[in-house]
């Protein structure tokens, strides 16, 4: 290999790492990171809504435990024995 050859592949290989930091630093963008984020939280209720639509047994199961778990010293104090 001969020094103009590899000037030419260090050359080519700078500009290919060029391109990378280029695209690296566009998909770290504030604005780039805000509007995934959107975008995957968007997915995410439309996901679990349509989940709680086809399972709304699951749903009110869920909401009567939590509800439970809430209200847990306010049910045991109901079911405590005053002597």
């Amino acid at each position: 290999m001969t020094v103009a050859e590899a000037e030419l592949r260090a050359a080519e290989a700078r500009e290919r790492l060029n391109k990378t930091a280029s695209r690296i630093q566009a998909r770290l963008e504030p604005q780039a990171l805000a509007a995934q984020a959107r975008d995957a939280g968007r997915t995410a209720a439309k996901c679990g809504l349509e989940g709680a639509k086809n399972n709304p047994g699951a749903v009110a199961g869920g909401v009567a435990v939590i509800g439970l778990l809430l209200n847990r010293r306010r049910i045991a104090r109901l079911f405590k024995h005053k002597r």
